[in-house]
This record gives structure tokens, C-alpha cells and sequence, in this order.
């Protein structure tokens, strides 16, 4: 993918060019920042979607974590006390699946929170170590927890020049490091079921 933009736009947040208020500019910069930590994940992750669905694989190839991303909001179906034609109607969806190439939705659940926790289940979800976050990990958190305060008008929050920085860096390294497992799992093609 191409961050060019991305990484011209974090390099501003870090030199404030317009000379804006510095405690200003920094609460400004948290939600932005934020905005591209989120709109790299997911603009990624729907790039490795659609390459999966060109590969046209038969559900029977995949890794069943792939599976249960194509059934996507079908499970839905079964919450509470299920009817018996509910029940009909996803087995019939789960056998479906099966007779065609799987297709995978490009919807990515971030819960509008992407933290460490929601970034554990998207690389579950990919078998994508989440292990290698754990530098950046706290960073991430403070970034998702901070924008959520600076969003709902809490204005005690007053990160400085020296924090920014550093969280810009980290959303760097997190997008570094996601990139890395993305090509790794499309090298390896562990999205492949394991032959034992």
C-alpha cells in the first residue's frame, strides 16, 4: 500500500506548520492521528479481503478462521433462542458457503475503538501475531483513550509536543508491523488450512 500521503501528513502533526497554539495544535492532533492508525488498519486489511476473494478459494483450502470470517454476520442468526427455521436458515448459508468460492465480506469491526483489545481480535482473526504490537501497544491505547475523552469535550487532557511525537511514532511502527505480518501471511499463504 501506499502511505506516502499518510506519512507526509503524521510529519506535520510533528512541526504544527501554521504556527497554531502548541497546547492546541497537540489535543488537535490526537484524533487525527487516531483517524490514521484506524484508516490504515482497515483500508489494509479490505486490500488483503479483496486479494483473498480474487483468489477465488474453496472454503475446503482455507485456514476455518477464514470460513468463519466468509459466514461473517450469518452467526448472528443463532443469538437467543433460535427458531427452527432460523436454524434452517444458516445451516443452509453454511452449506452454501461450501458449494462456491468463498467471499468475504470487506466490512472490518473496529468498534470505532481500534485498542490493543479490538487489534488482538483482528490478528486472531488473521492469524497474524499480535505479540509483535507489544512495543506499541500502550501507545495505541493511550492514543484510542485519549481521542475518545478529547470526542465526548473533556477538555483536561493536554498532551504535549514530546507525546505526540511519540505516539505518531508508534502508530508508524504498528503500521510497519502489520504491513509485515500482512506479507508474511500472503507469502506463507498461511491462509491455506494446515496439511497435518
Amino acid at each position: 500500500m501506499d502511505n506516502n500521503w499518510r506519512d507526509g501528513e503524521l510529519a506535520k502533526f510533528k512541526v504544527n506548520p501554521h504556527k497554531v497554539d502548541q497546547q492546541l495544535w497537540d489535543r488537535m492532533c490526537i484524533p487525527m492521528i487516531y483517524a490514521h492508525w484506524e484508516g490504515y488498519v482497515v483500508s489494509s486489511l479490505r486490500v488483503l479481503i479483496g486479494h483473498l476473494n480474487k483468489l477465488q478459494l474453496s472454503p475446503k483450502e482455507v485456514d476455518t478462521k477464514l470460513i468463519v470470517i466468509g459466514l461473517g454476520n450469518t452467526y448472528n442468526s443463532l443469538s437467543g433462542k433460535q427458531r427452527f427455521d432460523q436454524k434452517v436458515d444458516f445451516t443452509n448459508k453454511f452449506i452454501g458457503l461450501f458449494e462456491n468460492a468463498i467471499k468475504f465480506k470487506k466490512e472490518i469491526d473496529t468498534k470505532s475503538n481500534l485498542n490493543s483489545k479490538v487489534l488482538k481480535e483482528l490478528c486472531d482473526m488473521f492469524g497474524f501475531k499480535f505479540d509483535s504490537f507489544e512495543n506499541v501497544s500502550s501507545d495505541i491505547n493511550r492514543i484510542v483513550t485519549f481521542r475518545n475523552k478529547i470526542a465526548h469535550g473533556e477538555n483536561s487532557i493536554l498532551p504535549d509536543t514530546d507525546s505526540i511525537e511519540k505516539y505518531i511514532s508508534s502508530v508508524a511502527i504498528a503500521t510497519d508491523i502489520l504491513l509485515q505480518e500482512i506479507d508474511n501471511f500472503l507469502s506463507n499463504k498461511t491462509y491455506l488450512q494446515k496439511v497435518a
